[in-house]
């Protein structure tokens, strides 16, 4: 099976890909917004954002510090 699509999205800032975050201590189940959508971490530029169930990115969820 292929997910590669699930664990991986492209930023909506920088367009690089970003990773799915999910659970520290299940390492399996997703991590999400209050409003139920999953989180994504982008390397590149250091932010995490939302993605809902139709595939939309949401901007910036928040910067981090480098």
């Amino acid at each position: 099976m292929n997910l590669h699509w699930f664990k991986h999205h492209t930023c909506p800032v920088d367009e690089e890909e970003a990773t799915l975050l999910v659970d520290v201590e299940t390492e399996t189940i997703p991590a999400m917004d209050e409003d139920g959508n999953l989180l994504y971490y982008c390397e590149e530029g250091h932010h995490i954002f939302s993605v809902d169930q139709d595939g939309r990115a949401s901007q910036n969820e928040g910067r981090k510090k480098r």
